[in-house]
């Protein structure tokens, strides 16, 4: 599901001024073509924790890039940290019994 630039203002309710200003400050990063913006649904969570960030929470707009910036970095931990839990998952039980005994794991202590 691709949304066009005021599709994105109408589902979300913002403004297209703030959008337009998201987007020039790479706070969202659609995709453009010919005709102009087209919005991920990837997008439409950011742009809607951005319009919470700044309406909701009041996070004035130069900690913004922060707050975006750290959030990126925990959803990036996850994703790894996943990823190593199913490589873990996938050892044979002995390797897995042991990779989590000595990391401290283990459900016997």
């Amino acid at each position: 599901m691709a949304l066009r630039l005021q599709e994105v203002v109408s589902v979300v309710h913002c403004r297209q001024a703030d959008l337009e200003f998201w987007i020039a400050e790479s706070w969202v990063r659609p995709v453009k073509d010919d005709s102009g913006y087209l919005f991920a649904e990837a997008d439409i969570a950011r742009i809607n924790l951005i319009r919470d960030l700044v309406e909701d929470m009041a996070v004035e707009q130069d900690t913004v890039p922060m707050v975006l910036s750290l959030i990126d970095q925990v959803h990036g931990a996850h994703r790894r940290l996943a990823r190593l839990v199913d490589a873990i998952a996938a050892l044979p039980e002995p390797q897995r019994a042991e990779l989590l005994r000595r990391a401290g794991l283990n459900d016997s202590q």
